[in-house]
């Protein structure tokens, strides 16, 4: 099986790099996109690869979160507590963001499951003060589940929160029994990630502009 390959891709007018699977579609080219999101498409299946710039979650809607779902950040964070530390409020706050892109009514284990809780990797030269956490998440159930890999950028003193959502539908892939092909989409998108955030200096993540965040 061929590997895939990533290409820095300028963002947001080239105020933030990224990177992107070689070959993906810029949507933009396709359709309007709103403007905190740029979104890059599988030239060959449904899969997406979405970054946006988020206002800040702020800690008393941190709080909030962890208040109402708390089984669901207990599985969110592998955490057998709900400390109100620095950390804990980062992962809540993420957890909010990801109740927000749930199109589901029903929020539930059973509809958004953490298959790699959400995990602090402290902080990357490209992203200044930034907290960057990863994680993994399946939302929805049964052959309408969608694996989303992420990587949040908290970045306080901008007021903002940089997301990127990986997301692989599972449903093309298991309407025609092909699990060696949903497992090769998953490190497609995985890839990303770990490419954003496991790179140092120029490479991977980087905030070029400061200015764009105001």
């Amino acid at each position: 099986m061929t590997s895939t390959t990533y290409t820095s891709q300028p963002l947001y007018g080239g105020a933030i790099k990224g990177l992107i699977p070689k070959g993906w579609l810029d949507a933009s080219n396709l359709r309007q996109i709103p403007d905190h999101q740029e979104l890059y498409l599988s030239p060959t299946t449904l899969s997406t690869l979405i970054y946006e710039i988020n206002e800040y979650v702020p800690d008393n809607t941190s709080q909030e979160t962890l208040s109402k779902h708390g089984d669901l950040f207990a599985s969110a964070s592998a955490a057998t507590s709900q400390s109100q530390d620095r950390e804990t409020l980062d992962k809540a706050a993420i957890l909010y963001h990801i109740l927000d892109i749930h199109d589901n009514d029903n929020i539930s284990k059973d509809t958004i499951r953490f298959t790699a809780p959400i995990t602090s990797v402290g902080s990357r030269p490209g992203a200044g003060p930034g907290r960057v956490y990863t994680g993994r998440v399946e939302l929805g159930s049964d052959k309408d589940t969608v694996i989303c890999t992420f990587v949040v950028v908290r970045l306080e003193e901008q007021g903002s929160d940089l997301v990127v959502w990986g997301n692989v539908p599972v449903k093309e892939f298991a309407s025609r029994g092909d699990q060696e092909g949903l497992r090769a989409e998953e490190g497609v998108v995985g890839g990303v990630v770990e490419g954003l955030v496991g790179s140092n200096g120029d490479d991977g993540l980087v905030v070029v502009e400061w200015d764009l965040f105001g």
